[in-house]
């Protein structure tokens, strides 16, 4: 069979990956660059170059400003991924103050900013955002339309409390509230599309804007489907089929790929952004793409198209062998952008109006039937995270220059999002206030997400919810733990070559539970691939391999993690080695009260950076541990000194400080090559540390005692 090249040039990152934003902003602007010549390409053939309508042109212009890339010769769009919810996520325990055990005061956005990437600007005179002046600043040209969709996700994020009447054509009513999580934050609004900034000459990608806003937590919901999509042909409804096609032959068999579940060019440059910014949280829509496809109610009659080899929409015959329906098999249907290592996606499940609209089990969560199902075709965990997506109160508006008030109810994965965007920026609220004002990074957050996540569907993460169902109380409640000491939640950095060891004592009352997450480097393509090697590709994604272990020091019982199957998306997860994902998990469910277990962090291979290819480089990481006993802390076997040690601020300008570390232990300042720059004695609770004659990068601060080494990574800005 012919092989159908799918030419990643256009897109991908060069193999010499950038090493900081300047290199990434002079990569995606080479992107940037193929793309638009490509795309000029493509509309002389597809449009000729004979003069055209005004109508044809405005379509021109909004696909070049919502193109995603190139599949093949194929252009590829975005697009947007569509107060019972506030009670399902236990979001009102943060913003009440005592809701949370431990934790002094309400906690509303004060001194957040979010910043929404979308389809258009957000309405910032809605009165959703008037509890407070300047919540929203537009950061894209006033020619750019207001959006219905930015505006309702960002009222999503921190509407202020919308009480509100819905009136059906049977007269029926309906009440709800628009209110969102952070009430009280601000929010940056830039659209997904490519367009000029105010202040520049050249056009700007949604990559490139990333860079450019350095946002601290992101919203994303918006997408790309790479399988069977509803769309409209000669003023008729449709299924178009996005993948690869080729008919059979008198000597071939037909040939059909797709994208769905593949790890691609969009997936890069968000593993890229947050490696090289690793505290640019970046959640984003798993897509709606579930169940499209011939297999659709009323989809029999509906004409089908697939695109030629000359980019030209074609009916499929009556002897045409259809390609299967989107996750026909219950899972594999989630479109490349969303699939990424180090960003966090999102499920939508339909609220629940059950126990005063309260999770009470793992059965209260039923799956939205629209929203896409992973895991990615590696079988690394997609989406990561669930959360209410159906019929949710928002705020709205003209699609236009002009705006004005409108309100609706809508349904999707974009409603999802950002409830989970709106969650982790009120738990950055609450880190900030008890770390002195640190920042929360993407590991961290991550962790936090996937540990403090209610149970859904099967045991363990699955293919429809990810690791479960958002939980904010308890996410602030682990939050709490750190500060007292009473879980562990750290920041670590694991060295080439060694093992990460601790020892605790199971409190018998609960699990004991560890779950450990890293930023990973990107995952570097080919620059040509075949569909053929695209589609399905089962091969491993992550770059560096971390390993997480527990074992019983009695019975010398030794327990794994968390593992998914692509081949069959909807079995339960199993335990075992874990190659392809950079977040482990490991429980024991019954863990014998007062006994010792000893928790393993090592790894496989060499473990590198993303921008010096084989040069050996420590691994940051964050880890919780919950169901030991206060105090039955080690970093190393029996050793508990370092125990509370700290770096604060993690990223700073100049100086940064050693915290909680024993008096007359020492440390030692290394770069990433393991040159060591600078050594002293610590004899205060707060040793400072000042960095500022070293350039910007990362550095390894290494503490010893006589009995024990803790080393921690520190970001020179």
């Amino acid at each position: 069979m012919k092989k159908h090249l799918l030419l990643v040039g256009t897109l991908a990152i060069s193999m010499l990956s950038a090493q900081n934003n300047e290199g990434l902003k002079r990569e995606f602007e080479r992107q940037n660059k193929e793309n638009s010549a490509k795309f000029d390409s493509y509309v002389a053939k597809k449009y000729g170059n004979t003069a055209k309508s005004a109508d044809i042109q405005k379509k021109i212009e909004e696909e070049k400003a919502n193109l995603a890339g190139f599949f093949r010769n194929k252009p590829y769009f975005y697009q947007a991924d569509d107060q019972s919810q506030i009670l399902n996520n236990n979001v009102d325990a943060l913003t009440t103050a005592g809701g949370v055990a431990g934790l002094a005061g309400s906690f509303n956005g004060e001194g957040i900013l979010y910043t929404i990437f979308d389809g258009g600007r957000i309405y910032a005179a809605h009165p959703a955002f008037s509890n407070t002046a300047g919540r929203i600043t537009n950061k894209e040209a006033d020619t750019n339309p207001y959006s219905a969709h930015a505006t309702g996700v960002a009222s999503i994020v921190g509407a202020k409390s919308s009480p509100l009447t819905a009136t059906a054509p049977d007269g029926t009513e309906t009440h709800g509230n628009a209110m969102g999580i952070a009430l009280n934050s601000t929010m940056n609004s830039y659209r997904f599309a490519t367009t000029i900034l105010p202040g520049n000459t050249a056009t700007s990608n949604v990559f490139q804007k990333i860079v450019i806003a350095q946002p601290k937590i992101s919203n994303h919901s918006y997408g790309n489907n790479a399988g069977w999509d509803i769309a409209t042909v000669s003023d008729a409804t449709a299924l178009v089929w996005n993948g690869d096609y080729y008919p059979a032959t008198a000597t071939e068999p037909y040939a059909t790929f797709d994208l769905q579940g593949t790890y691609f060019t969009n997936d890069q440059n968000y593993d890229n952004i947050v490696y090289t910014n690793p505290t640019n949280v970046i959640v984003k829509s798993a897509g709606n793409y579930f169940g499209m496809g011939p297999a659709l109610p009323g989809a029999s009659a509906a004409p089908k198209y697939y695109t030629n080899e000359n980019g030209d929409l074609t009916l499929f015959t009556a002897a045409d062998t259809l390609p299967a329906t989107n996750c026909g098999n219950g899972g594999d249907c989630i479109g490349p952008g969303s699939l990424a290592k180090n960003i966090i996606v999102v499920a939508a499940t339909e609220v629940i109006t059950t126990n005063n609209f309260r999770y009470t089990a793992s059965t209260d969560v039923v799956k939205a039937d629209y929203s896409s199902a992973g895991p990615r075709d590696d079988g690394g965990i997609k989406p990561d995270i669930a959360a209410p997506g159906s019929d949710i109160w928002m705020a709205s508006t003209a699609q236009n220059t002009t705006g004005s008030v409108a309100w609706q109810i809508n349904s999707g994965t974009s409603m999802s999002a950002p409830q989970v965007t709106g969650i982790i920026g009120l738990w950055m609220q609450i880190y900030k206030s008890m770390f002195n004002n640190a920042d929360m990074n993407a590991a961290t957050a991550k962790t936090l997400t996937v540990h403090s996540a209610s149970e859904a569907g099967t045991v363990g993460p699955d293919a429809w919810y990810g690791w479960g169902y958002i939980n904010a109380k308890k996410g602030a409640e682990l939050l709490v733990g750190k500060s007292n000491n009473t879980v562990i939640f750290n920041e670590e950095t694991l060295n080439n070559g060694s093992t990460n060891t601790k020892i605790v004592k199971a409190s018998g009352s609960e699990p004991l539970k560890v779950t450990i997450s890293w930023i990973d480097p990107e995952f570097k393509l080919p620059q040509n691939i075949s569909w053929e090697s695209a589609y399905n590709n089962r091969s491993s994604r992550l770059i560096n391999d971390l390993d997480l272990r527990i074992t019983d020091t009695t019975t010398n019982t030794v327990y794994m993690p968390w593992k998914l199957n692509p081949i069959n998306p909807t079995a339960p997860a199993i335990k075992g080695d874990n190659n392809v994902d950079n977040v482990e998990q490991v429980i024991i469910d019954a863990p014998v009260t007062g006994r010792d277990y000893k928790i393993e962090i090592f790894h496989k291979g060499t473990l590198v950076n993303n921008a010096t290819p084989g040069v050996a480089t420590p691994q940051n990481y964050s880890i919780i541990v919950t169901g030991h006993t206060a105090g039955s802390l080690g970093t190393k076997e029996g050793s508990r000194a370092l125990s509370e040690l700290a770096i604060a601020p993690s990223i700073t300008k100049d100086v940064t400080n050693i915290l909680n570390a024993p008096k007359k232990s020492t440390f030692t300042i290394y770069d990433l090559s393991g040159k060591k720059l600078q050594s002293g004695n610590i004899n205060s609770d707060k040793e400072s540390v000042d960095l500022s004659a070293y350039t910007k990068g990362i550095y390894i601060i290494e503490v010893k005692t006589d009995k024990d080494v803790v080393t921690k990574k520190v970001i020179k800005e």
